[in-house]
């Protein structure tokens, strides 16, 4: 834990969506109906105030939940900001959860150059919802404008299918009035089920041999 520069937290197991190819969709032995929150109480039991105070970052993004259905999101991101003033926060969401005023407190928190929210946007109002499941667009759109007018640095991220691959274009342009710092377009490698398909013209990508260099471990 001394050497850990960069961390991924969890804050939640909560998410309103529905998507078919996340895990909480997929494992059968999940309980949606017992949800757990993360606080700083048990962070702290793991994580003491001089190890937060020597990462250079810190992200929520999660497997099973989105970060902001968590019940402390919010108190997270500040204690950690207050222990360390030059960490990165950053945060991976689907959009359509809180409101105007929960995304601009978090712009608020988020407030450092290199601090950023990707939200998880899988093509326009006719389309987003085919993956995003239960998630509303003029919900997401709405709180995403909120985060960037609270001077927020917001990034649009894709998955292109074959139901939404000719709007990568659009959604680009989009992002772009909209005032997103940073749109990607990528392709999920997960099995495809649910009717899903993989976009035209997609190939598998070589695998080359040769020695691993793991990020993970670079960044540590």
């Amino acid at each position: 834990m001394r050497d850990i520069k960069i961390l991924h937290l969890e804050p939640t197991d909560a998410c309103q969506a529905a998507c078919p190819l996340c895990i909480r969709e997929l494992d059968t032995t999940f309980n949606k109906s017992q949800l757990h929150h993360l606080d700083m109480y048990k962070i702290l039991q793991v994580l003491d105030v001089d190890r937060i105070a020597n990462l250079d970052k810190m992200f929520m993004c999660g497997d099973y939940g989105d970060p902001a259905a968590g019940k402390y999101t919010l108190d997270i991101y500040k204690t950690f900001r207050k222990l360390n003033s030059n960490i990165v926060l950053g945060m991976n969401t689907n959009g359509g959860l809180k409101n105007k005023l929960w995304w601009q407190e978090l712009a608020n928190i988020l407030n450092q150059p290199r601090d950023y929210v990707v939200f998880s946007i899988d093509g326009l109002e006719d389309t987003n919802h085919i993956y995003r499941r239960n998630v509303s667009w003029s919900k997401l759109i709405e709180n995403a404008q909120a985060f960037i007018a609270a001077g927020g640095s917001a990034h649009w991220d894709m998955l292109v299918y074959k139901h939404n691959q000719h709007q990568v274009n659009e959604c680009e342009q989009l992002a772009r009035r909209l005032g997103f710092t940073w749109f990607r377009a990528k392709v999920s490698t997960r099995p495809y089920i649910n009717g899903l398909e993989f976009p035209t013209g997609w190939k598998n990508p070589i695998q080359l041999s040769g020695v691993i260099n793991c990020q993970a471990l670079k960044e540590s």
